[in-house]
């Protein structure tokens, strides 16, 4: 019997972390909520499992997502609960975040508002922001993404 539990438990612990990372979640990420046109912005966030700040953060940013579905505002996710992958380096090629993804892999607990266009930083979104603060600044990115680039900076 002792035996049995010995092998049990870690099949189980193994088979649900496997079913897991299969599982393509997108409880965040926006993925029901993705922009049809272009892209101004990308909101990209960097997360993980097992970051406390997250499972504040997260939550919170999927209640205001559905607030942009008719703003070009593209919501990816950037999940480093299984360390640092090169799918993740690949996705963040994809999006056109090469030159940022770098500086900030590995670190979870925050949105980066990028603009798609130049690749600027435009803000971040944190546990800091409540959900109104959220819709406020990630309405402002875009409204300052949209901008000529003549009027966008002094």
């Amino acid at each position: 019997m002792k035996k049995l539990k010995d092998y049990l438990f870690p099949a189980i612990v193994i088979a649900g972390i496997g079913l897991f990372a299969l599982s393509g979640r997108t409880d965040a990420t926006g993925a029901d909520y993705v922009y049809d046109g272009e892209p101004e912005i990308i909101a990209a966030t960097f997360s993980s499992a097992w970051c406390s700040s997250c499972k504040i953060l997260k939550p919170r940013l999927a209640e205001v997502i559905p607030d942009f579905t008719d703003d070009p505002v593209k919501f990816v996710e950037f999940d480093f609960t299984f360390g640092q992958r090169a799918e993740i380096a690949e996705q963040a090629e994809q999006e056109g975040l090469e030159e940022i993804y770098p500086r900030f892999k590995g670190a979870t607990g925050f949105t980066l508002l990028v603009d798609a266009d130049t690749g600027e930083i435009i803000d971040m979104l944190t546990i800091k922001h409540s959900k109104k603060a959220m819709r406020a600044v990630i309405a402002q990115a875009v409204a300052a993404a949209a901008l000529p680039s003549e009027l966008a900076a002094p």
